[in-house]
């Protein structure tokens, strides 16, 4: 092979990780819908960065073969289109499903956040069309391969389009989980700056970062109630859709530290039972918050996300939850 023809395989093995990176969000769901379709599944976790960083799910010992639908700030209403496509397309019935809370996600829409509402053309819309929307009204799907720079001469659209998608595919699907081989937890520290280390920061700097997120962040969601009557809604569905289906679900939060649980509004708490009581059917609820003395500082990559060594804490204590209480 002359150095040509090497240059040339190296970038277009250069433009496959390019388009994989940038577009990883989307190929993981694709993939793990892909999973579900072809492997099934006896349980599915949905729910945002809160799931994806603090359960392994791999490692749940009592809820059988299980595919996470989870990425960073995912909200009900996503949740719920996974649910249902899941149950749809699944090559075996599925028999739990586990849906992670954030606190203030009683309030959240990602179709209406500025911040975040970029997933809804990037991810949401290539997995579920026009529903994918939801509350962003004139949104686009974005072409996957539109971010990804390169030689359209020497690699044409098509051809790159086709391995990308096949090598994207692929690569999430040997790997299996969010975080892999490939894409580590510490590469997405909410902090900002990677070589900042959460239990490096003092006393004073880890209060301070979490009123920054919660203070300047969730505890804003607060004053979204339009968002807080539809995503009620959602639950409402959304269980009476389980329950159709025979799985009573389980509603769990992952834990927090003691610096943004001190600052996170109050009210969120009361109002998330005040919902969970008021359905129709009956549903388990797990706050991992209640059993916070077993969890560090050590534990956390930030005020609120677990690192590996916590993920593997919080997924032994649900794994106990789910023996003694849910299946118990």
């Amino acid at each position: 092979m002359s150095f040509s023809d090497r240059e040339y395989f190296r970038n277009f093995e250069k433009i496959s990780w390019s388009y994989l990176s940038k577009n990883y969000d989307y190929y993981y769901l694709k993939a793990m819908h892909e999973k579900n379709r072809l492997d099934g599944a006896d349980t599915i976790i949905v729910g945002s960065s809160h799931a994806l960083f603090g359960i392994n799910e791999h490692d749940l010992t009592y809820a059988g073969k299980t595919i996470q639908f989870s990425i960073a700030s995912q909200d009900l209403y996503y949740d719920f289109l996974h649910i249902k496509k899941a149950f749809s397309d699944g090559k075996k019935q599925i028999k739990n499903c586990f849906i992670n809370f954030g606190y203030y996600m009683l309030y959240q829409d990602v179709s209406r956040a500025e911040l975040v509402k970029y997933l809804v053309p990037n991810v949401y819309m290539n997995l579920f069309g026009e529903e994918g929307k939801h509350n962003y009204v004139d949104a686009v799907a974005r072409d996957p391969l539109s971010v990804v720079e390169y030689n359209k001469d020497l690699y044409p659209p098509d051809i790159i389009r086709s391995w990308c998608e096949f090598w994207s595919n692929r690569t999430v699907m040997e790997e299996g989980t969010f975080f892999n081989n490939i894409n580590s937890r510490a590469n997405h520290n909410m902090l900002g700056v990677r070589k900042v280390i959460w239990n490096t920061l003092s006393e004073e700097e880890k209060y301070d970062v979490a009123k920054d997120r919660t203070l300047n962040g969730h505890n804003k969601h607060v004053k979204y109630e339009e968002s807080h009557i539809e995503n009620i809604k959602i639950i409402q569905e959304m269980v009476s859709f389980l329950y159709t289906n025979g799985v009573k679900p389980l509603f769990f939060i992952t834990p927090y530290t003691k610096y943004y649980n001190q600052y996170i509004y109050s009210g969120y708490k009361p109002d998330i039972y005040k919902v969970l009581d008021e359905l129709d059917y009956p549903v388990e609820f797990f706050d991992m918050n209640d059993f916070q003395d077993e969890f560090t500082d050590e534990d956390f990559l930030d005020s609120d996300h677990l690192n590996d060594i916590g993920a593997k804490k919080a997924t032994v204590l649900l794994d106990s939850y789910l023996e003694n209480v849910y299946f118990g």
